[in-house]
């Protein structure tokens, strides 16, 4: 703790200038902000400054951002900087700082240079870099909630210390998720396999329009559903006011796309369980006491023979 209260000592001191401060030291090399810049630029900059004076960082960082963007003035970075250093976020610290000294080239004095250079030699031991090893290119890499590109990336992601989520995803594929532990002044190297997703099957359920459809408890539509799903069992319920409840699960293979059309019956026929084996996969339907077996060649069922037999019609496809 020591250690990493001294760093943060060594930060705040070194950029210990305000934004005004700063500027003031460049004016021989440019005009003030304040006269730099103008119209919206210019608003924006005002506001960051009251802001900054108040201590709301990162409203002060929002509009200082805004200027930058409608101006391109590198001074802006540095104001960035600062923001983010009140708000102890080391990495964008770095980087912001980096860019201001890039950006400004020679406009910038030995003296300022000096004082970035020692900003940013404080900044290493308080950020790590990790570089990540994707087995897939074009995969989305999200760290703390923030996407920060696709694979592969260019250079290694630079953080701050302690425990980052860190989210890879691509269509097709099984999203990745771990959480890695970054410590000061290292370098580390995550490597993430992506897992090919089964192929997705498809189910369409219709009924009368009236009826409403559920899959697994909570997909609801009206009447009809069609849409895709992944292999596996699936429960589906029918309903109607009135009518006899149908239920079944359906069994579903990698990217098979299956059929089913059923009409209600109503409510008072309904005496008799009747389960289904089409094309290998068993579904069963309805609820009493007394079971049948139907195979037929036809995919339309016909009723069954009996003083009470009831039944919802379906048509598999």
């Amino acid at each position: 703790m020591m250690l990493r209260s001294s760093l943060w000592t060594a930060v705040g001191l070194t950029l210990a200038l305000s934004p005004a401060a700063a500027f003031a030291q460049s004016a021989r090399q440019r005009p003030p902000l304040d006269q730099a810049l103008q119209g919206p630029a210019h608003d924006a900059y005002t506001y960051a400054k009251v802001l900054f004076e108040n201590g709301d960082f990162q409203g002060a960082l929002a509009k200082y951002r805004q200027a930058y963007e409608q101006s391109k003035d590198p001074r802006l970075l540095y104001n960035m900087a600062l923001c983010e250093r009140n708000l102890r976020a080391y990495a964008r610290t770095q980087g912001l700082l980096q860019r201001y000294k890039s950006e400004s080239g020679a406009a910038l004095s030995g003296e300022q240079k000096a004082s970035i250079d020692a900003a940013l030699s404080a900044i290493q031991n308080l950020v790590g870099k990790v570089t990540l090893n994707v087995s897939e290119a074009g995969a989305t890499v999200t760290v703390d909630g923030e996407t920060v590109g696709e694979t592969p990336l260019a250079t290694p992601i630079v953080l701050d210390l302690g425990k980052h989520p860190i989210s890879v995803r691509k269509p097709g594929f099984e999203p990745a998720e771990q959480s890695f532990e970054v410590t000061g002044g290292g370098e580390a190297t995550v490597a993430i396999k992506l897992v090919a997703q089964a192929p997705l099957a498809h189910l369409t359920i219709v009924a009368e329009n009236a009826a409403t459809v559920v899959i697994d408890g909570k997909t609801a539509t009206r009447g009809r559903f069609d849409g895709p799903l992944a292999p596996g069992t699936h429960d589906v319920s029918v309903t109607e006011s009135g009518k006899t409840p149908y239920e079944a699960q359906v069994d579903l293979r990698d990217g098979e796309a299956r059929s089913v059309e059923l009409t209600l019956q109503d409510e008072k026929h309904t005496n008799a369980i009747w389960p289904w084996v089409v094309g290998g996969a068993a579904v069963a339907a309805g609820a009493a006491v007394g079971g049948y077996l139907l195979f037929r060649s036809s995919p339309e069922a016909a009723p069954l023979a009996g003083p009470s037999a009831t039944y919802a019609t379906v048509h598999f496809n």
